[in-house]
């Protein structure tokens, strides 16, 4: 098994994630949530959830059901790309994104490639069990046909899934994302080894420094979500995370500037 290595975070600070992209401030999983994140200097990558539309297209959408963000209605899985199309993705948040529609995970990589990096969820649906390698083999096509298999990360709470994925493409980066429920006697390095994984995903209630410490001496990356206040970022970063995601990612972005010009203050005297 080829063992993971722990991505460097620029000048040794956190990686600022765009939560669905800047979620609190454009519809989720939109491009307009992530052209705001590409257009703010500070953040380094997005991240976003992918399933399949009935045509088995890779479609970046959250939830299993189509009603919490769109004018649609039922399983995501059982309409095709081009009735997904049809259905206001951006109205819910508010009338100036009505134009918004579910977009491709094709159509985000092109936006954002070259300017950002891309952390893709895979969603394992409990209720509809995809046939084994089906999901991953699409998203994997994508990226590579897109050409960022060097700037994305792909992640999922399937661990298995993880690990076929892994197999199929032994240089894709990928990220175990912890279930305090299933997961709450195993560590990091446990979770990720086993899948060989390179990073290790949780909640910000579910981080401790013992769990830092376990995967820093696995070279294992630590990313924390959702961060959206100055103070929770801070507290964060100071265990020595990896990335930090937020849904106001570019009102975190200081914390990392504010962290590094203190040091250098400290280095000076």
């Amino acid at each position: 098994m080829e063992r993971p290595y722990r991505p460097q975070p620029p000048q040794g600070e956190p990686h600022i994630i765009a939560h669905r992209g800047i979620s609190a401030k454009a519809p989720e999983n939109t491009l307009a949530a992530f052209s705001m994140a590409a257009s703010t200097e500070g953040i380094d990558m997005i991240e976003l959830d992918v399933r399949l539309s009935l045509d088995e297209e890779v479609v970046v959408f959250h939830d299993r059901s189509l009603q919490r963000t769109t004018t649609g209605n039922g399983i995501v899985r059982r309409y095709t790309l081009q009735e997904i199309k049809q259905f206001d993705a951006g109205s819910w948040f508010h009338p100036s994104f009505s134009h918004e529609r579910v977009p491709t995970l094709v159509e985000v990589l092109n936006l954002v490639r070259g300017r950002l990096l891309v952390n893709i969820e895979i969603k394992s649906d409990l209720f509809h069990r995809e046939p084994k390698g089906l999901l991953e083999t699409k998203v994997l096509q994508v990226v590579e046909e897109c050409g960022m298999l060097d700037q994305v990360l792909i992640s999922s709470f399937d661990h298995q899934l993880i690990a076929r994925l892994k197999h199929i493409c032994p240089h894709v980066q990928t990220g175990t994302l912890y279930n305090l429920y299933r997961d709450f006697t195993k560590t990091p390095s446990d979770i990720a080894l086993r899948a060989d994984a390179a990073a290790f995903i949780c909640a910000k209630h579910e981080i401790t420094r013992s769990m830092v410490n376990d995967a820093q001496r696995h070279r294992i990356a630590v990313y924390v979500y959702t961060l959206d206040s100055i103070r929770d970022a801070e507290k964060i970063r100071a265990l020595g995370v990896d990335g930090i995601m937020s849904n106001r990612a570019d009102d975190i972005v200081p914390v990392r500037r504010s962290a590094s010009s203190a040091e250098s203050l400290e280095h000076q005297r």
